[in-house]
Parts: structure tokens; sequence; C-alpha cells
């Protein structure tokens, strides 16, 4: 599993940070979730790297325990709905789906009326945008199918260009879990929505029923690093690891392709003809982690 789960890179100054910064201090501080909602927007829009428009548009940032709640919230709102996702997404959907929901691969029809779209930018398979993307974000405007756009690779990702202002995208996420090397264990995450929905989520944050350490933590993350960290310390690093393994660097810097028939990762094969080839373990810089 070492090259195939997508894991943090074991990144010394931000392991380091959080170790420190994991204390109860803050925990009774009024506002605490709210001022970190905003906070963690603001700092995801000062990337340079990327381009991200329209995401203004979501007036309600509500904190979720990962991107995975934001995801679970996402289906009981859509529960009549059938769910589509593209392969080699994250198999969480999958397996929730499995639980008495209608579901299909995106690949395996059109896009109809009764659909809920979610998918990930960039891409979980490719660590780019999907290629369908534009296509099936055009469907589903025509036909008024509501889309959730998964961003928890977005913290470590460079040349990614993505309209949020779609009609249809109706919500967002993002996630500091495989940016800073053990926030994975804090289920930091941001959920983005057009306007209150008056759901759980909202429920918790509005009366403060969450977990403080992951927006304390988070809020101090977000004024210790910047936003393109990763990028700027590990793109390089990346490149000489994909060499090395004979493999495709990704825009996304914890990923690598490799062709159908490599010798080594011809079974990292999530679903579609990509080999995605997780290189955080060669890459990062505490050396005495790096198995784990």
């Amino acid at each position: 599993m070492l090259y195939k789960s997508a894991r943090p890179i074991p990144d010394k100054r931000s392991y380091e940070f959080i170790k420190k910064n994991i204390n109860g201090k803050n925990i009774y501080k009024r506002h605490l979730p709210k001022d970190f909602c905003q906070s963690y927007f603001d700092w995801i829009l000062q990337t340079k790297l990327n381009y991200l428009y329209n995401l203004d548009k979501f007036k309600s940032k509500q904190f979720v325990h990962g991107t995975a709640q934001s995801f679970d919230f996402f289906y009981m709102d859509n529960h009549t709905r059938r769910f589509r996702c593209f392969k080699g997404d994250f198999m969480y959907h999958q397996i929730m789906w499995k639980r008495g929901y209608n579901w299909s691969f995106i690949e395996d029809g059109d896009i109809e009326e009764n659909d809920a779209v979610i998918f990930s930018v960039p891409f979980s398979d490719f660590g780019d945008i999907h290629p369908e993307t534009n296509d099936i974000l055009y469907q589903c405007d025509k036909l008024n199918v509501p889309v959730f756009v998964d961003c928890a690779y977005m913290v470590m990702s460079k040349d990614i260009t993505f309209d949020f202002g779609r009609d249809c995208i109706k919500g967002a996420s993002f996630s500091m879990s495989k940016g800073f090397y053990g926030a994975e264990h804090l289920r930091i995450g941001l959920r983005l929505t057009e306007k209150f929905t008056d759901d759980s989520v909202e429920v918790f944050n509005q009366f403060e029923m969450i977990n403080w350490i992951g927006p304390d933590v988070g809020l101090k993350l977000i004024n210790e690093f910047h936003t393109d960290y990763i990028q700027d310390k590990y793109s390089s690093s990346q490149e000489k690891a994909c060499d090395s393994l004979f493999i495709t660097p990704t825009k996304c810097a914890i990923f690598g392709l490799a062709g159908k028939n490599h010798p080594q990762f011809s079974d990292n094969n999530r679903g579609t003809d990509a080999r995605r080839v997780c290189i955080s373990s060669l890459i990062g810089d505490m050396k005495d982690l790096q198995a784990l």
C-alpha cells in the first residue's frame, strides 16, 4: 500500500508545528470555528499557482470533520436521486452508495435529470482536471443536476484552473489532511454552499458543537504556512522521484502516473487507464517516518 494510498508528505516543519500546537488553550475562545472558516476561505484564494474562479459565490462556510462529512450530507440532501461519479475517484463514494443508494459511474451512461454528481478537482486518479469535466458540467447545467466538488487535493496542487460559477455546482469542500503531515488525524475541513442549508452541519457550526482542536490548529497552520507551501517546497523533489521511478509527475505534488505496463506499478489500477503512484514517502524530509 506504500505507493497506492494517498498520504501527506512527511514534512518535518509542518509535523513539528502541529505537534507543538495541539493543546486546549483556545477551545473556549468564542467564535473560533467561524473565524477559522473565513480565514481558511481567504487562505485558499491566496494561491498564486492555481486559478479558482467564482469561489466567492459560496456564502455559507462551515467547518466539517474532513471532506467526507460534507459528502455524507450531499448524499442525504439528494438521497432520492441517482448518484454519479467518475471511475477512479475517491472510493468512499462507492463504499457509502452500496448501503442502499442508487448510483452508477458517469462512464456508464448519460447524465439524467434525477442524477446528482460528485467529482474531485484535481481528479483523484489523475492529479489534474478530469478531461470530461466540462462536458459533464454542461449536461448538469442543462438538466439542473446538482454537483458537489471535492477539492481535497487542491492544497498541494499547481496549474489547476476551475470555475465554480456554473449554476449546477451547489457546493465544494476543502481539506488540510493531504497537505500537512499530522493534520489528517485532526479532520480539518471546510464545506462551502451557496446559501444557508439548514442541515446538521449548519446546526453543529451555529451552536459550535464540533471538535475545536481542528479549527484551532487549522487557524494556526494557515497563519504559519502559505497556501502554496507544499508545491513551493516539493515540486522539484516530485520531479526527481518520478524520474527515478520512470513515471510522469502530475499537477498534484504527491502523485506520479505510470504506464499500464510499468513493471512495478501495473496493478495500481483504480478503474481507469491511469496507474496512480503516491510518492509522498520518497520526497519528505522526515527520513525516520517515511516507512510509516
